[in-house]
């Protein structure tokens, strides 16, 4: 039986506007319904990714009055000099530009940025407690359970016997689109390799210069096989290589 809650459904839990009753009543059935589930992390990850952006557009110190002799009464700025006017329409323009350019969806950011939101999400699934939506050693569990939750399907390889074992899967939120993190671990540390295919790259991702150190956080970022791959874990940057080197040849098999 299909899911009778909707994504509109969803919001008022997020934003906090259901009654103590209505909200215990769906955190039950968020217990039951994955496709809920989902659909809240996602735009709680879309929440995060807007207040995390800088998006306000800033005037200058002039504008204000700009715009009080834009709206002035048409016989008034009749009187205005020509150099007055045309102020004044720039400033109609620069309003009009800003509001259209807020309206769309804010250009993708570089990879330099990009390491400190894959960096937020390995940090968040540490926090909630929940590193994984599917809990399993065995590849053959883990890659099934991505169908029908993603547009293309994540290679998934254990690597247990060199000391990197699989421990699962789960759905995340980067780069404005889902895409699967695979979570492995290396002793005790815990590493989340992000994948999603080559043509949902954010601008400006370079795999060659994608290493970087975010908050004690090793990210390392690299292409193959028309996917892309980013790796991050408090682990040492040699072992996060070490993963990355025995990934890239188990992808080339």
């Amino acid at each position: 039986m299909s899911c009778p809650h909707t994504e509109q459904d969803v919001m008022p839990y997020l934003d906090g506007e259901l009654d103590l009753t209505s909200a215990l009543a769906f955190e039950r059935h968020l217990a039951g319904c994955l496709d809920c589930a989902r659909s809240l992390a996602a735009q709680r990850a879309l929440r995060d990714a807007i207040q995390g952006a800088d998006l306000r557009f800033r005037p200058s110190s002039d504008l204000a009055p700009r715009l009080r002799r834009a709206a002035a009464p048409e016989e008034e700025r009749a009187r205005w000099p020509a150099a007055q006017r045309l102020q004044a329409l720039a400033a109609l323009l620069l309003v009009a530009v800003a509001s259209w350019s807020l309206g769309r969806v804010w250009p993708p950011r570089p990879a330099a940025d990009f390491a400190d939101d894959v960096v937020a999400s390995h940090v968040r699934s540490l926090l909630a407690g929940h590193p994984t939506d599917v809990a399993s050693t065995d590849q053959h569990t883990v890659k099934p359970w991505f169908t029908g939750k993603l547009d293309y399907s994540p290679v998934v390889v254990d690597l247990a016997a060199q000391g990197f074992p699989l421990v699962g899967g789960r759905l995340d939120y980067l780069g404005h689109h889902p895409d699967a993190a695979l979570i492995y671990r290396a002793d005790r540390h815990v590493i989340n390799v992000f994948t999603w295919p080559t043509a949902y790259d954010l601008e400006g991702s370079d795999p060659g210069r994608a290493t970087a150190s975010r908050q004690g956080f090793q990210v390392l970022h690299w292409s193959q096989g028309g996917m892309s791959y980013w790796a991050v874990s408090d682990a040492s940057e040699d072992r996060l290589r070490r993963l990355r080197k025995l990934l890239s040849c188990r992808l080339t098999r």
